[in-house]
């Protein structure tokens, strides 16, 4: 039930995978709002990685729905101000209610205690950072993914 995980909702993203290019952001949660300094619902997650590194950040969103496995990462998000922060997201995919394209959900926390009051001035998230990718089997094999 979704008020039993109210908790986790906050750290919450969802993706639809439009195409190989575009990883659209369809929800963020408050708490990742209030992170990055900005609500990115609606843009494109590969706007926020490197551009030498899209098609592998791409890759590992298509191979979750491909050959369907989890994901769990250290990601290290780089602020217009110059502060790092790092996370460990892990996502899963599942499918489109409405036969659409597949959909990709991840839980992220920060892994150093953040304090909005002390870092209210960060600006907006510049770069994702891929620290360590593990492929988690939910049933289908995991498959070898090479960052």
């Amino acid at each position: 039930m979704p008020e039993d995980i109210g908790h986790l909702l906050p750290n919450m993203i969802v993706y639809e995978l439009i195409s190989k290019e575009n990883i659209k952001i369809r929800l963020q949660g408050t708490a990742i709002n209030e992170r990055f300094g900005q609500d990115m619902t609606g843009g494109n997650y590969l706007d926020y990685v490197e551009a030498d590194r899209r098609a592998v950040a791409s890759s590992a969103f298509w191979l979750m729905a491909e050959q369907p496995c989890g994901v769990i990462a250290i990601l290290e998000h780089a602020l217009s101000s110059g502060r790092k922060i790092t996370v460990e997201s892990i996502g899963f995919p599942f499918e489109n209610d409405n036969g659409g394209n597949p959909i990709i959900m991840y839980q992220s926390n920060e892994i150093e205690t953040y304090d909005p009051l002390k870092h209210k001035n960060d600006g907006h998230l510049k770069l994702i950072f891929v620290i360590e990718r593990h492929i988690i089997d939910i049933g289908k094999g995991a498959p070898a993914f090479v960052d």
